[in-house]
């Protein structure tokens, strides 16, 4: 019964040490394997914030978009920072019209249906495209913070230029 015991808390140990050790590699190296990133989160993220887009148009009410990305709690702080400064410089800029293409999606459109994960690289930016809409893509980047997975960048916002979708 010891012996057991012994074997299943030594199981235990070891299959919490490549755990821990995994969230290291992931912290120390920005070269991130397909398995290891969860994308659902960014799906959602992206998925929520279309359908956010398409009620804006729809609905009379006034939804402040700069707002529900400062609550939402899928982006960094770097995120929420950078995409707020985007939208002010552009105000600042042309106080009437401001940007004339939304920097998440980095267009004036969108897919009607959402998106689905098309790629992933090993620096950690996920590519998705249009559920409806194949060749409209879009670089999301991705983080590992706090033990959890976290939208870093969508777009133009904290995407660098190479990393961008060329437009046609």
């Amino acid at each position: 019964m010891k012996s057991f015991i012994s074997f299943t808390v030594l199981i235990l140990l070891v299959i919490s040490c490549n755990k821990s050790e995994t969230k290291t590699k992931i912290k120390k190296n920005n070269s991130i394997s397909k398995v290891e990133i969860d994308s659902h989160f960014a799906l959602k993220f992206i998925n929520d914030y279309a359908e956010l887009c398409k009620s804006k148009f729809s609905s009379k009410d006034t939804i402040n978009i700069t707002d529900w990305i400062e609550k939402n709690n899928l982006v960094t702080d770097n995120f929420k920072v950078n995409y707020k400064n985007l939208i002010d410089e552009a105000v600042k800029e042309d106080p009437e019209m401001g940007l004339d293409f939304d920097p998440i999606f980095d267009a004036q459109d969108f897919p009607d249906k959402g998106f689905e994960l098309s790629k992933i690289d090993k620096s950690g930016y996920l590519i998705v495209k249009g559920k409806d809409w194949d060749e409209f893509q879009l670089p999301i980047k991705v983080i590992f913070k706090d033990n959890k997975w976290i939208v870093d960048g969508a777009g133009i916002v904290n995407i660098p230029k190479e990393k961008q979708i060329k437009k046609m």
